[in-house]
């Protein structure tokens, strides 16, 4: 399609029509992209989560090892707690009988 048929086509709508860029005491020159005040910019990328390094994978004996520990060492937290627990639980029994004791002592001395 030619310039003139897309102008026939338009029945009108077209007035003037210009092949040419003019502005601002320019000389004529034929349009080119370079002309045609077309600026591109720069494109802006923000990485966040930039992607790995490609990861080294170890032995499985190595994360074994790691999961074997962290389990022992839960186990022995498990274990020190209940302990603690039942050192708690003794303490307050003992004073509980040291506390009906000295009621009875005092009984015993009002008679």
């Amino acid at each position: 399609m030619a310039s003139t048929e897309i102008i026939s086509s338009l029945r009108g709508k077209v007035i003037h029509k210009n092949n040419q860029k003019v502005e601002y005491g320019d000389q004529i020159q034929p349009w080119t992209p370079y002309n045609a005040n077309l600026h591109m910019q720069g494109i802006k990328v923000v990485v966040r989560d930039p992607m790995p390094q490609k990861v080294q994978k170890g032995d499985a004996f190595e994360d074994t090892m790691l999961l074997l520990e962290m389990i022992k060492e839960r186990k022995q937290k498990e274990n020190k707690n209940q302990k603690e627990e039942r050192i708690r639980e003794m303490a307050m029994e003992k004073k509980r009988k040291l506390t009906e004791k000295s009621k009875n002592q005092y009984l015993k001395l009002s008679f």
